[in-house]
């Protein structure tokens, strides 16, 4: 695994070190307002333990965040209604009931269209960084669509920015919120793995309805990579008893945090599920999206059965340490 203290540490020096030499253009959006400016008094995750015996399982929701600043407002040139259409809507709920059975939540309060933390940090298009093309970044085909770490475009492809951003506000976006996130995540995994010898992470995320063919569900384990058979299994058999459609690795087989944190040989499974929005979103008559309720009970049966599955890997992993 990285150690993203110091991969984001030594991008940012890197950043400040450039930006002492190659100052932003007119072509760059108002320096006045920046990624600093956005670090307010909202914390950038949220961690619920359970109040009784915990397992080693975490499950995360990394791109359900809807606090957006004032000051990355001030920055975008969209509505927040386009702003949101990217967002896994209320996901943090649907995995609510989780301490219930002995897991560990983490859930993002930004939003990922300000960082989106399932990326590699290095993973931006250099075209939305003023002289990006002299950083040195790492960009994938996403990030070269807009898609990085720092998104460019918003849900259907919409431009984020008018102008270019600046090499300090990218910087900061990332010591905002990817590190700490990731270090969150980091230090949940090593403290499962250090009590209980291995950890399962599921890394919940939604789609929109229709993009994953007539599939209500999919699971992602980089095929087979990224997690212990039994874990995954164990959340197919969960949702077809169900009655739920599921769909392995296609068209989601995992992002960063699957394929990054994923070392089953290493005793680090992690699991990414996609859930359709048409199965929990609601409008309401004032016109607002909200959740169907009871859905929530079906995702808290989703991991009270990957929990047992937790369970027994448990007792297995304790019965063999004591021979």
């Amino acid at each position: 695994m990285i150690d993203s203290d110091a991969w984001i540490g030594a991008f940012f020096a890197e950043f400040q070190e450039k930006s002492r030499v190659i100052r932003t253009g007119s072509e760059s959006v108002d320096e006045s307002s920046t990624a600093e400016s956005e670090r307010d008094t909202v914390p950038p995750f949220v961690v619920e333990t359970p109040k009784g015996t915990s397992i080693p399982l975490i499950v995360c929701s990394p791109h359900s965040g809807r606090h957006y600043s004032a000051a990355f407002r001030k920055l975008s040139r969209l509505s927040l209604a386009q702003l949101r259409a990217g967002e896994d809507f209320y996901v943090d709920r649907l995995i609510a009931s989780a301490p219930a059975h002995g897991a560990t939540t983490l859930h993002a309060t930004f939003p990922r269209v300000v960082c989106d933390v399932n990326r590699a940090p290095l993973d931006l298009d250099p075209a939305m960084i003023s002289n990006g093309d002299k950083i040195g970044l790492r960009p994938s085909e996403r990030a070269l669509a807009g898609l990085g770490s720092v998104p460019r475009v918003a849900s259907g492809g919409l431009p984020v920015y008018s102008g270019k951003l600046t090499f300090d506000q990218t910087a900061e976006r990332l010591l905002t919120f990817w590190r700490p996130y990731h270090a969150a995540l980091g230090e949940l995994i090593a403290q499962a793995r250090a009590a209980h010898g291995f950890c399962l992470v599921l890394d919940m995320h939604s789609m929109p309805s229709g993009l994953a063919g007539t599939a209500q569900f999919v699971i992602g384990d980089a095929f087979g990579a990224a997690s212990e058979p039994i874990f995954v299994e164990a959340a197919q058999r969960s949702l077809q008893a169900m009655r739920y459609r599921v769909a392995r690795n296609r068209p989601f087989s995992g992002g960063f945090i699957t394929r990054h944190y994923g070392r089953p040989d290493d005793g680090v499974s992690v699991i990414q599920i996609e859930i359709s929005r048409a199965l929990y979103m609601t409008r309401g008559v004032n016109g607002e999206w909200g959740v169907v309720e009871e859905f929530a009970g079906k995702t808290g049966a989703l991991i009270a059965d990957v929990a047992q599955a937790v369970e027994y890997r448990l007792s297995s992993h304790q019965r063999s340490a004591a021979e």
